[in-house]
Parts: structure tokens; C-alpha cells; sequence
């Protein structure tokens, strides 16, 4: 590997995502792929939602060009999910037979694709997961899709988080020699830096559940590439790190929806975008304080990344720091508010 494959392969995947944007989202405007203004929604026209398209194709032609490691099963599996992807933005798919297209791509990933064999084990050596390798690897992509999905719900939000833990993967890769993990992150870095033009506040397309859970793939794409057998392992509690803000929004969705009593894929108003914006700030206020959260938490666990556990302690620490503030701006209510009923109107 070198870094002048490296840079053409992120050349690639930024300027065909780019120039396929407009052409993606005339298509997705030709199929009905819009996404209509409603009590939920942030957006007060209808928006096309053709962006995964554009964003799998800059991918495709990259790894095609870079030679990237198991491309056929991650090509496969990453189109399979951006079909359920736009099937729901087009259909509206229940969330059983959602779940179902995403497990059954994930599927054909983990069976044919790389597995996480090992995980960092804070108090010594690396944990070998033998059988248990396919269910977790699984459990990691699947709540990575979902993640990226939950939170894409504001202009610019989701793909400036994944394009700046694609930088933050990319050096970690390089630093550890993991040189494939290395290039599937630069290519992401790419697609995202080709998207992210046309999504920012004003957004003129949107990535459409496709887009955002071919992103959130591909992110637990580089992180499983990064995690094969090997000295230099990339330990989970680093794009646990990274990804701070999309996985606290999960987190507290799920602990909202318990306190509610409703079901856990329930959709609501309490994301973390959307207790910003009612508290006054602007979609790119909210945008910018997501990417400067992310730059600041992609750094910590860059500086720790060679510490195991001093990894997981920024983690910890992050995930306190986060569930805090969380309670503070009513993404979930206090514990007591479960005792006394009070969670009904989060």
C-alpha cells in the first residue's frame, strides 16, 4: 500500500460522488423518492432522497480503481442495503421487514466478508471471540446502520460525522498498519467530502435511509477490516469514540422509548438535533457543534488509540460526559421520572 493509491482512490470516490449527485437526484425525483414535510420532519418541501445512490457509486468505482480488500461481499451487501434503504424512503417498510433486509445483508457480509475476531480487553490481552465472532460482528454492523440512520435527520449532519471519522479511521488505520482498513476509510472520507456539498444547510438532496445506512455500513465496514487477526488491532472503543454523537442519540432513543412505553423503532421529536433546534439554536448551529463534538472526541481517541485502556476510559469518561448533557437538554428524563410517571411526555 502507498499513500499515491491511497490519494487516487479518495480522488475517485470524492469526484464521482460529486459529479453523480445531481444526476442522482433527478432520478430520485423521476422515481418519487421524496421526502414530504411533516410534524417530524425538518424540512418544509419536498426534498429528494436519491444521495445513497451517488454515494455507492463514487464507493464502487473507487474500490474498483484502490483494489480495496473483499469488495465483492462488501459491494453486495453495502448495494443490498441501500435497496432496503430506498424501498423504505419509497414504500415506507414496516419495521420488522426493514430489520429483516438489513439482517439478511449483514448476513452475507459476515459469512463472506471479515469477522471481528478479537476485541480489546481493558484490564490485559486482546479477548479472542471464536463462535461468538459472527453474532457480535453482526450485532456491531447492524447497530452501526441503525445508528447513522437514527441521527440523520438535520442538513450536513450525517455525512460531516462520517466524513470526519473516516479521517480519524484513516490515520488510526495508517498509524497501525492496517493498511486495507486504511483505504475503505479514505475512500468513505471521499465519498463523503463528494456529498457533502449538495446536503449542507441548504440541502438540495438528502441521503435518503439508503444513504445513510450504506454510510453507517460502510463505517462498521472499515472498523470490522481494521479488527482482523493481528498485532495492530483496531479496538471498538475507538470509532465507539469517534462516533460519540451518533451513538449517544441511540442510546438515549432507546432509554426515551423504555421510559415512554412505546416500541423501541418508534420514531420521535427528542433526537439530539431536534432538542437543539428547539431550544433555539439554527441547523447550522446545531451542524457545526455535531462536528466540532466529533473532532473532539476523534481526538481523544486518536491520542489514547495505542492505550487500551486508557481507551476505554475515554470512552467512559465520554459517555458520562454526553449522557449528562443529554439529561440536561431533555433528550431522556431523569431516572426518578420513571418512578413517578414523569416520562410520558419526554
Amino acid at each position: 500500500m502507498n499513500l499515491t493509491r491511497m490519494f487516487v482512490a479518495f480522488v475517485i470516490a470524492a469526484g464521482v460522488t460529486a459529479a453523480l449527485t445531481p444526476l442522482a437526484r433527478r432520478l430520485a425525483l423521476w422515481a418519487g423518492l421524496v421526502d414530504h414535510p411533516s410534524p417530524r420532519r425538518i424540512n418544509k418541501v419536498p426534498m429528494p432522497t436519491g444521495g445513497g445512490l451517488a454515494i455507492y457509486l463514487g464507493f464502487l468505482f473507487a474500490s474498483l480503481s484502490g483494489g480495496t480488500p473483499h469488495f465483492a461481499v462488501t459491494a453486495g451487501a453495502g448495494l443490498l442495503i441501500l435497496a432496503v434503504g430506498v424501498l423504505d424512503d419509497r414504500y415506507q417498510l414496516s419495521p420488522g421487514v426493514k430489520f429483516a433486509g438489513q439482517f439478511f445483508s449483514v448476513l452475507i457480509y459476515v459469512l463472506w466478508g471479515p469477522r471481528i475476531e478479537f476485541i480489546s480487553n481493558p484490564f490485559g490481552e486482546m479477548l479472542f471471540l471464536g463462535r461468538l465472532a459472527v453474532p457480535l460482528t453482526m450485532l456491531w454492523v447492524l447497530t452501526l446502520i441503525n445508528i447513522m440512520n437514527f441521527i440523520d435527520g438535520i442538513d450536513g449532519l450525517t455525512v460531516g460525522i462520517t466524513l470526519i471519522s473516516a479521517v480519524a479511521l484513516t490515520t488510526l488505520a495508517w498509524s497501525l498498519q492496517r493498511y486495507d482498513a486504511a483505504l475503505l476509510a479514505v475512500i468513505l472520507a471521499g465519498v463523503s467530502l463528494g456529498f457533502i456539498p449538495y446536503n449542507f444547510n441548504p440541502a438540495r438532496v438528502y441521503l435518503g435511509d439508503g444513504g445513510a445506512m450504506l454510510l453507517g455500513f460502510l463505517l462498521a465496514a472499515v472498523s470490522t477490516e481494521g479488527a482482523l487477526k493481528g498485532a495492530a488491532t483496531i479496538g471498538l472503543s475507538v470509532p465507539i469514540s469517534i462516533l460519540a454523537v451518533p451513538v449517544t442519540d441511540l442510546l438515549c432513543a432507546v432509554v426515551r422509548r423504555l421510559q415512554q412505553g412505546v416500541p423501541i423503532y418508534q420514531a420521535d421529536r427528542a433526537h439530539f438535533h431536534h432538542r437543539l433546534l428547539d431550544l433555539g439554536f439554527t441547523q447550522r448551529q446545531v451542524v457545526y457543534l455535531a462536528y466540532l463534538i466529533t473532532f473532539f472526541s476523534a481526538t481523544m481517541a486518536l491520542i489514547t488509540a495505542h492505550l487500551t485502556r486508557a481507551t476505554w476510559l475515554v470512552a467512559l469518561g465520554l459517555g458520562l460526559v454526553f449522557w449528562y448533557g443529554s439529561l440536561k437538554v431533555g433528550m431522556i428524563q431523569p431516572l426518578q421520572g420513571i418512578r413517578k410517571g414523569e416520562g410520558k411526555d419526554a
